[in-house]
């Protein structure tokens, strides 16, 4: 059973888009305590004042950036577990998203007189993604452990390129929309740890 939250994040980042979303994933955190890692990918609009931020050129057109962390902290694996859950199901309200997009353009796209969306090639694809993520999204609501959160973000990584690949060359242009993918994994990898640092 999804729950309410679950779905609140991945349908905003879907609406709204992938910053939207990890607003709302990251909500009410305390970014410099639970990160894991010496930066944290977080909405630009939220970085916290005076600290030192990190840019990236795709990151800067999704309106995210990397704020530098204290090095003193222990942050808490359940929370922070917690946090990669959140942001497991942005990655893939914007995957679907992408999805959408990639649907509609190899609707308009043809060969041979036909839109290559019919190729049965594409639309076997198509729907090997669209089951992969109904079982992306009960392994999201069911991860409890930084192992398991872990999992599930290795899986989006794949997705995020199957996707991808449906626009073609197109797909891996700075300016196409396709970048939020690119910018979702980097913000999971601020954010997800796995078995080594949970042990």
């Amino acid at each position: 059973m999804i729950t309410d939250e679950t779905q609140v994040w991945e349908e905003t980042t879907r609406s709204r888009g992938l910053a939207a979303g990890v607003g709302a994933a990251l909500a009410g955190v305390d970014v410099l305590a639970t990160a894991p890692a010496a930066f944290a990918a977080v909405r630009a609009v939220d970085a916290p004042p005076g600290v030192r931020v990190r840019r990236d050129r795709l990151a800067d057109r999704e309106g995210i950036v990397l704020v530098a962390c204290p090095g003193e902290r222990r942050p808490d694996i359940d929370r922070v577990a917690a946090c990669g859950r959140a942001l497991a199901a942005v990655r893939l309200g914007a995957s679907l998203d992408l999805l959408d997009q990639a649907v509609a353009h190899l609707s308009g796209r043809t060969s041979g007189g036909e839109p290559l969306i019919r190729r049965q090639l594409i639309t076997g694809e198509v729907g090997d993604i669209v089951a992969e993520t109904e079982v992306l999204r009960a392994q999201i609501e069911a991860a409890a452990t930084a192992v398991a959160v872990a999992e599930a973000h290795a899986l989006l990584d794949d997705l995020g390129w199957r996707v991808t690949r449906l626009f073609g060359a197109a797909g891996y242009l700075a300016d196409h929309p396709a970048r939020a993918l690119y910018v979702a994994a980097l913000v999971a990898n601020t954010w997800v740890i796995g078995e080594r640092e949970e042990t």
